[in-house]
């Protein structure tokens, strides 16, 4: 049995080729994505419809609440063992990723860095609140320079939060766990496709699909989450791109629904470009349109 993973940057089509990969093989799809994981994120984070689905089992989509934590090694641990079941039962398991580290971490596992108590999580979270993101990030460069260098955007407060709170919890930096020997990586044979498409097509699909979600109604969305009290401030995934723009123009941030429109795809069009930068440093994708994929993969 060989573990299939899709990956490929934004709106790239891998939502239908897994359906069509699942079809073929008589497999079931396992998502990879840190947003389609939650219930009330459907629109913005382009999860599959149960009509998109075509009836093809499908796991770690829309299950967990807003409330929950989400994190590589919690989408490990998750996913793991499906993927044993599904193995078990003589189908083929199919990773989609949309956050394309957890299919990294899948492959390869993660560092040993130990777990923290919530007690002493809360505790770092309210002092890094009292900081801006420019000045962690200065204090990051000081602490741990190598895995700052690593962080694509000085204006990612997760990463840097992350490797702040490492170093002061554990007295080594995020930088030094990550050359130690990984653990939790999947031990079976699998292969690993990225969907290749030329930019200007992928462009064309993000304007697309960016229109598609507003008249779906993101809006409507956003607003919902917003009264359960989830915002972008409290809740990494309303941070994403739709969302957070989305969540600026009900604070009458952004003037039109055209404006809106406009500036969630020129963000998922920089965000397609920078998922194909880092996918393009990984050695072990197969690069090759969703056609060749499916001749590619024999019953």
């Amino acid at each position: 049995m060989t573990l299939i993973f899709i990956s490929g940057p934004t709106a790239s089509g891998k939502t239908s080729l897994s359906i069509k990969l699942a079809k073929k093989l008589d497999g079931e799809i396992i998502g990879a994505d840190s947003v389609q994981i939650y219930k009330d994120l459907v629109i913005g984070s382009a999860a599959p419809t149960p009509e998109e689905m075509e009836g093809i089992p499908h796991h770690l989509i829309g299950i967990r609440d807003l409330s929950d934590e989400i994190s590589a090694g919690i989408y490990i641990e998750s996913a793991l063992p499906i993927i044993e079941k599904i193995e078990k039962s003589g189908k083929t398991p199919i990773v989609v990723g949309g956050t394309n580290f957890y299919v990294d971490a899948l492959l390869h596992g993660l560092s040993p860095v130990p777990k923290t108590d919530s007690e002493t999580t809360e505790k770092f979270e309210k002092e890094f609140s009292d900081f801006s993101t420019a000045e962690l990030f200065a204090e990051l460069c000081a602490v741990d320079p190598e895995w700052a260098s690593q962080i694509s955007s000085p204006n990612d407060r997760q990463r840097i939060k992350r490797g702040l709170f490492v170093a002061k919890t554990t007295g080594k930096t995020l930088s030094e766990w990550n050359k130690m020997e990984r653990i939790n990586a999947y031990k079976g044979k699998s292969i690993v496709f990225g969907i290749s498409i030329n930019r200007e097509n992928l462009y064309e699909r993000i304007n697309i699909r960016t229109k598609t979600m507003l008249d779906s109604g993101l809006i409507d969305e956003v607003r919902r989450v917003n009264g359960k009290g989830f915002t972008s401030e409290n809740c990494k995934a309303l941070a994403s791109i739709g969302y957070a723009e989305t969540e600026r123009y009900l604070k009458g941030e952004i003037a039109s629904i055209e404006e809106l429109q406009e500036l969630i795809a020129q963000n998922t069009r920089h965000l397609a470009k920078r998922q194909l930068t880092w996918l393009r440093n990984r050695d072990y994708i197969l690069w090759k349109n969703p056609e060749e994929i499916l001749k590619s993969i024999e019953l």
